[in-house]
């Protein structure tokens, strides 16, 4: 058994029951004394738990109130019945090892191991990664040395790129590859579905700038979704009914701004950075007539014009004229 379940033992002994022992862990998990004293030790050392001996009650209590702890069972089923999930999907976890999920496991109480089975996570479609690209593209980052690709762009034009591979990130589950690409000389976004070769150089990363490293930083983080930019316009998008209530309990991007514009919530407005409008576009198209983007004039045109083409496409006139916010 590991450390962490006899930890969370002797938490939830000393919450549900008042007090614990050391014999009570001892005799639970087959383990020393001594090894349940380290326990304790740990818990009171590392977690900051309050936890003294009590000799009047004769074993270990909580000299104040102490919460870190106190939902660990049901986070640890959920993080071990999420892992399950991703792992029965390889596309989000190329390589993984049932030995670990295992361990997992053996941590969750007894009580709750019946109750994962009734808590599942459902993933959208992802995209396949050969767990060799996988372990290519780690080693890579590890040991900051280049990678040469052949890429296929959306225009399915093909190139060979030397790439130094800085982040590795799962969006939407479609994996990606952020790079400083020295065959065009920038930061550039490659999605992994689209590389058709990849192989290990021995050349090493070159040592950038600090303005490089701010600006990936700001690539990564400033904007909504994966494609990313130098130039960021805040977009707003307005929702109708449904939609608007829908949004109201999502998070699009840390920095949006929600707010109703009329007094019986039909009506509401979602403002956010963006870099590239083609990810936010197909999303403000999911949601039909129930969105109208507002702002910036580029973003309103892109979506017309796209649903010009769908009523093309429909057999249909599109003659409709749309408010635009400058």
């Amino acid at each position: 058994m590991s450390q962490t379940e006899r930890i969370l033992f002797i938490d939830r002994r000393i919450r549900l029951a008042g007090k614990t022992t050391i014999n009570e862990t001892a005799d639970k998990f087959e383990v020393s004394v001594r090894q349940v004293k380290r326990d304790i030790e740990y818990l009171r050392d590392r977690l900051q738990a309050p936890i003294i001996y009590d000799r009047k009650l004769k074993g270990y209590i909580y000299e104040t109130e102490f919460h870190s702890l106190e939902f660990a069972d049901q986070s640890l089923m959920l993080f071990y019945v999420m892992i399950k999930s991703l792992a029965e999907n390889h596309h989000y976890i190329p390589i993984y090892s049932n030995e670990i999920l295992k361990q997992i496991e053996s941590s969750i109480p007894e009580e709750y191991r019946e109750v994962c089975d009734r808590v599942s996570y459902q993933f959208p479609k992802a995209d396949v990664m050969a767990p060799e690209y996988f372990a290519t593209i780690c080693e890579a980052v590890k040991n900051r040395k280049c990678l040469e690709i052949t890429y296929t762009n959306l225009s399915n034009e093909t190139s060979k790129r030397v790439v130094e591979p800085e982040l590795l990130i799962n969006y939407d589950g479609s994996w990606y590859m952020i790079c400083y690409d020295r065959t065009r000389d920038g930061i550039r976004t490659f999605h992994i579905s689209r590389i058709l070769d990849i192989s290990a150089t021995k050349e090493k990363f070159i040592k950038h700038s600090k303005e490089y490293k701010e600006e990936l930083k700001r690539l990564v983080s400033d904007s909504f979704g994966i494609f990313k930019g130098k130039s960021v316009s805040n977009v707003k998008i307005r929702f109708y009914d449904a939609a608007a209530r829908i949004v109201e309990s999502q998070t699009w991007h840390r920095d949006q701004k929600f707010r109703w514009t009329d007094k019986n919530k039909r009506i509401a407005e979602l403002s956010f950075p963006v870099a590239n409008f083609t990810e936010v576009l197909g999303k403000t198209l999911s949601y039909g007539s129930l969105a109208e983007p507002v702002k910036p004039k580029a973003f309103v045109d892109m979506w017309k014009e796209e649903i010009r083409k769908l009523a093309e496409n429909a057999g249909l006139a599109a003659n409709t004229e749309f408010a635009t916010e400058d």
